[in-house]
């Protein structure tokens, strides 16, 4: 697996996971209360993002955490598919 393609995928799943947020926070903005649960899981979603995306830098196993990553998206996907 190339470092170009690494790092390539993990920015725009990181682009991905901001985008979402954003939109299910500010969705979500009910009464002028911000919406507290996507504020956190956007919140988490970037932190295992960013941990998988460090792992696959400077690990020696960067398959198995582009595995992760993918799994990460799964949360970011999910939504999606009812609208389909």
């Amino acid at each position: 697996m190339s470092r170009t393609f690494t790092h390539i995928f993990n920015i725009l799943v990181g682009i991905l996971i901001v985008a979402e947020g954003a939109v299910y926070i500010f969705m979500n903005n009910k009464d002028g209360e911000l919406h507290l649960r996507s504020m956190i899981m956007t919140a988490l979603l970037l932190l295992a993002w960013g941990m998988s995306y460090r792992k696959q830098v400077v690990g020696d196993n960067a398959s198995a955490w582009l595995i992760v990553t993918i799994i990460i998206m799964i949360p970011m996907i999910l939504p999606w598919l009812f609208f389909i």
